[in-house]
């Protein structure tokens, strides 16, 4: 079987979830099942890297007659089936010409897999932050976009959810499955299509690092936080708060990661006088979970992040908000990591100060976090996909 694996930038896996994702379910079908991946992309990444030795071919797609590359690189590539990777929104607005360009070439299936928390644009973004990115930010049209629909969702909740319900109709009607990340989000997904039950899917992300690359370091009294630096959805300022309110002298944050929100965040950690926190920037982040002793979540919405599970597999203890449903698929709170109610800061706090206080708990979550994060082995993962794909 012959996959076209389509994504906003070329695969390469420290750039982000979807990249990495993307990475871990292409290598783990070639290697495991025998399949043939390749790759189409919109646009090159920023560290202008990509990855070798996954993909028997990949291509950046032009801006014109994009459905003519499209049809052609699939019936020169034989392909069977044409998985995007959704959420970022050009991968979603390409829908309908990949599903021309398939139609195209007789008998090829497109997937549609929707990598993060349906629903999540009505999240609102600090409003401080906010207004930096309207009066510094990069990108003042997105922000007044956004601008927008957190006001309208405030106090026109139903004209807001109308403004993106296209981002999910479109996809819906350009698909043969919309796959999701768990079975959580097929309701949150649905109430923009009001769709057939059948059209959906739900597969979870699998481990990201290979278990013989891995080893048992002494843990450190460092605490980590691995993210894209983009307040809505990570919220990095509540993490700093938290710190301030937590962290003990001799214990250290490490946040790897870079966004548009990064100088903010340095600028927020100044003004709390933060001593203890370093900014790493984009990092191979394994040898940072193999150090850390606990990993920081702090996000507003998540699809399924690949970090959280990257911290169990290094017995690195996950401590989240219950900010979205699929955090409760990874972590059982109180046996291989914490979840702490949505919004609880002082909790959040609290519950932080006791694990660096508690050596021995922190071990056995520890231990019960690198074993049961044996449940979305590649194996386990790359067999659901093996069989969705089949039974198209």
């Amino acid at each position: 079987m012959n996959i076209l694996f389509v994504t906003n930038k070329n695969v390469y896996p420290l750039i982000g979830g979807i990249e990495r994702i993307t990475y871990a379910v292409a290598e783990a079908l070639r290697n495991i099942y025998g399949m043939h991946c390749y790759s189409l992309y919109t646009q090159e990444n920023v560290l202008g890297q990509t990855t070798e030795g996954v993909f028997e071919g990949k291509v950046c797609l032009s801006e014109k007659d994009q459905v003519e590359q499209i049809a052609a690189y699939i019936k020169g590539n034989a392909i069977n089936v044409v998985i995007a990777q959704g959420s970022d929104a050009r991968v979603n607005q390409l829908m309908p010409q990949l599903k021309e360009a398939a139609n195209q070439c007789h008998g090829v299936k497109l997937l549609f897999v929707y990598h993060t928390m349906p629903s999540f644009e009505l999240k609102p973004i600090d409003a401080d932050v906010l207004w930096h990115r309207l009066v510094k930010g990069k990108n003042k049209s997105a922000a007044c976009k956004q601008a927008l629909i957190q006001i309208l969702t405030m106090v026109l909740p139903s004209v807001a959810k109308k403004m993106v319900a296209g981002k999910y109709q479109m996809p819906y009607n350009n698909s043969d499955k919309v796959v999701l990340l768990s079975d959580n989000y097929i309701q949150l997904y649905d109430q923009f299509v009001n769709g057939e039950p059948n059209h959906y899917a739900v597969i979870h992300n699998m481990l990201s690092f290979p278990m013989e690359e891995l080893s048992r370091k002494d843990k450190q009294k460092e605490v980590i936080l691995v993210a894209r630096l983009e307040e809505r959805a990570k919220r990095v300022k509540t993490a700093l708060q938290i710190w301030k309110k937590a962290c003990p002298p001799d214990w250290h944050l490490y946040i790897v990661g870079d966004g548009e929100d990064m100088n903010y965040y340095k600028h927020f950690a100044q003004t709390l006088q933060l001593q203890n926190v370093s900014f790493e920037g984009i990092q191979n982040p394994l040898s940072y979970y193999e150090r850390a002793s606990i990993f920081m979540m702090t996000s507003a919405y998540e699809g399924w992040p690949m970090t959280l599970m990257e911290a169990q597999q290094c017995g690195c203890v996950p401590i989240a908000f219950d900010s979205y449903s699929a955090v409760h698929d990874i972590i059982d709170s109180g046996k291989n990591g914490v979840i702490i109610p949505e919004g609880d800061i002082d909790g959040y706090a609290r519950a932080l100060q006791a694990l660096m206080n508690n050596p021995e708990e922190l071990q056995r979550l520890s231990d019960n976090a690198r074993k049961d994060c044996m449940r979305y082995s590649r194996e386990n993962i790359a067999k659901q996909w093996k069989t969705l794909l089949e039974n198209l």
